[in-house]
């Protein structure tokens, strides 16, 4: 399989494709246009993912992809979903001679598609979605298209496991940043009342809990409101 520079330099981008990324859905998003622009006859692209079991298209290059990945939820039936639920690589070549799934493929034709490739997804070896390419042409992909469509699902699990790894100890990070900040907050206050009441710190931190149970907002608001103010607040914050 002969690729061209093109092709290389959008393969070897998937591997930093997460450092630009807000969250793992706009990974997953920037991987199906990369999947448009790589695959030969590809005109549309989609990823078919399972959260508890019910499919979603949480990715998608344009809306015509995501409305042919929803018809398959509809039906439940089509080469998306056998894609993710088998491991296997599903290659239509014509939507309108199509006998596997004969309620969407009908649908599908319908809707302007005629072929299309559904590439499993895996992550630590469990598979997690699939990968689907569309066209508007009959028998649009060669075998080529296909190597290089495989080649590229696996790219993108890996990429979506380096996504959401990255994405998940940014968040516990993040949380961990707030809960610094809240600490160093509240200890401030508490610092407050003790010069302010001749009170302990355990005394000084009821204090601020009782005011935050009062006025039903959180402690950290609270104590926010009295260091700046030099008071405890006396309504919601």
């Amino acid at each position: 399989m002969d690729l061209t520079s093109d092709q290389i330099r959008e393969l070897t981008a998937l591997g930093g494709l997460v450092l630009g990324q807000d969250d793992l859905v706009g990974t997953l998003q920037e991987i199906t246009r990369v999947a448009c622009r790589v695959v030969p006859g590809g005109e549309a692209c989609s990823i078919t993912t399972f959260e508890n079991g019910r499919p979603s298209a949480p990715a998608f290059s344009d809306e015509w992809a995501r409305s042919l990945d929803e018809l398959q939820f509809a039906e439940q039936e089509g080469p998306c979903l056998d894609a993710a639920r088998t491991g296997n690589v599903f290659r239509t070549r014509d939507l309108a001679g199509e006998s596997r799934w004969p309620a969407y493929a009908e649908r599908a034709v319908d809707s302007g598609a005629r072929s299309s490739l559904s590439i499993p997804l895996h992550s630590d070896g469990v598979n997690f979605g699939a990968l689907n390419v569309y066209s508007r042409k009959p028998d649009a992909f060669t075998g080529e298209a296909v190597a290089l469509a495989q080649l590229l699902g696996g790219l993108a699990g890996q990429s979506s496991q380096v996504a959401a790894a990255f994405f998940h100890h940014r968040d516990l990070a993040g949380q961990l940043r707030e809960a610094m900040r809240s600490r160093a907050v509240i200890d401030q206050a508490i610092g407050v009342l003790m010069a302010q009441r001749k009170i302990t710190a355990d005394a000084g931190f009821n204090v601020l809990r009782e005011t935050s149970q009062h006025l039903n907002v959180k402690l950290r608001q609270v104590a926010q409101e009295l260091v700046e103010t030099g008071e405890l607040p006396t309504r919601r914050v």
